[in-house]
């Protein structure tokens, strides 16, 4: 399970949504159970019955776990404060307890991680197996995107996708959230390339031509972001510079073939009906936030209190019928606030912002230059998914936030491992003994 469980859960991951086993769970509305949770769902139990075995259920060393629990017991008393303050029956509560058993699931990929991963080498196994995973989904991306126009519908015909045409959407079936996705991998070939390891450039050409493919406005938007950290943070800020050069350079070369489709796609402009969807998203999210400031709606009971709110809905995400999404087209934190109040939201921010800090120091003070490169590549990547999340629901994507828990089950052993050194180097200093300073006499007067 150690060595070759993990990596079947890449595998899954990067599956994606090719196969799909739908189920319904809400009126005019289907979810789908998917290999990936099976396949995470067995792992965690396997590793719950080891645990159990040898009579120790603690997670060693986990420098998320009490920030993870706080926000466990939070969302679960939020859910059971909206169950009685919007009448919601039995089967509204069960089904949002299941969402929510699902964002906990996904969060134990970072247990796992942490309690499996526990050397350097099995460090750089697990990132070199998320590393294939993610230049597989890119390089099938471009395919995908040249030669399998509205790829979801031809995989899935009987479900109701969006036509996408030639845009990328690889196994996630959504721009979008495949954007997330391919910004954070470019994120990572910069630092790489930055750090000086020469062929990274080979995956800075692909997930830069990957990310332009899906015409996202709000994947290139967030990536520019991280991206910017990395220039301010980084000392080797030329290589930086030459890798994103090369990216400009495949923009400029594909300008003709990519203008023609980002037109046809409406993706010129930002007033068209898609951004005109963001922006209705941020407001129901602040009126959401307004009407339950405290405990929010509860994590997930967004499809039973939004036809309350039906008035903002014009763009579609109600229709009249009770057709509603257990999503929205963007939000990020505000979507976070308003599912599980002010005290949820403190913790997801406080979650982001202590992985930012661990990120910082395992990038300044670790030895091991492939370590700084996790460091540097999780702060961006982390500021990536933050972006990227008002603009769709990348935040809690199941396949994006499996991705990330792994990241930041591997940053954590790198984290621990900075803070084990440091450790030991004030010991070493502490028990050196003391020298007694040898005083310094004044010169004899010389005698005439």
């Amino acid at each position: 399970m150690r060595k070759y469980g993990l990596t079947l859960l890449v595998g899954l991951l990067f599956l994606g949504q090719t196969i799909r086993i739908t189920i319904p769970l809400v009126q005019y509305h289907s979810t789908a159970i998917l290999p990936n949770d099976l396949g995470l769902a067995a792992m965690v139990i396997l590793f719950v019955l080891q645990k159990l075995s040898k009579r120790n259920l603690f997670v060693r060393n986990g420098a998320l776990t009490k920030t993870i629990l706080a926000f466990i017991i939070v969302s679960l008393v939020s859910l059971l404060i909206n169950f009685n303050y919007y009448y919601l029956s039995s089967h509204q509560f069960a089904v949002s307890l299941l969402y929510f058993g699902r964002w906990v699931l996904y969060c134990c990929a970072f247990f796992l991680v942490v309690e499996l991963v526990r050397s350097p080498q099995a460090v750089r196994e697990l990132s070199a197996s998320l590393s294939v995973g993610l230049l597989v989904f890119a390089a099938f991306g471009v395919l995908q995107a040249i030669f399998l126009p509205d790829f979801a519908i031809m995989i899935h015909p009987e479900e109701p996708w969006d036509r996408q045409g030639y845009r990328l959407v690889s196994t996630f079936f959504d721009p979008n959230l495949a954007a997330c996705l391919l910004g954070v991998g470019l994120a990572f070939a910069v630092a790489f390339f930055a750090e000086g390891y020469r062929r990274a450039w080979y995956a800075v050409v692909l997930f830069g031509t990957a990310l332009i493919l899906t015409y996202s406005r709000g994947g290139l938007l967030s990536f520019a972001a991280g991206y910017l950290y990395l220039i301010i943070a980084g000392k080797t800020k030329r290589r930086a510079m030459v890798a994103i050069f090369l990216v400009g350079l495949i923009l400029f070369l594909a300008a003709p073939y990519l203008l023609w489709h980002a037109e046809e796609y409406g993706k010129l402009t930002i007033s068209d009906a898609s951004s005109q969807g963001r922006v209705d998203s941020w407001w129901f999210c602040v009126e959401l936030i307004r009407d339950n400031f405290v405990f929010g709606i509860g994590f997930d009971t967004l499809p039973y209190v939004m036809p309350r709110y039906y008035h903002y809905f014009a763009s579609g995400y109600y229709t009249g019928e009770g057709a509603t999404a257990f999503g929205l087209a963007g939000g990020g934190l505000l979507f976070i606030f308003a599912l599980t109040g002010v005290f949820g939201c403190a913790l997801y921010t406080y979650l982001f912002a202590k992985v930012c800090w661990m990120s910082h120091v395992v990038a300044k003070n670790s030895t091991d230059r492939f370590f700084r490169v996790l460091g540097k590549g999780t702060f961006a990547s982390t500021i990536i998914v933050v972006v990227s999340s008002m603009f769709t629901s990348s935040m809690l994507y199941v396949f994006i936030m499996e991705f990330f828990w792994f990241l930041y089950g591997l940053l954590n052993f790198a984290y621990v491992s900075v803070q084990r050194a440091k450790a030991s180097q004030a010991v070493a200093a502490a028990r050196q003994p003391l020298r007694r300073p040898v005083p310094i006499r004044a010169p004899a007067p010389a005698v005439r």
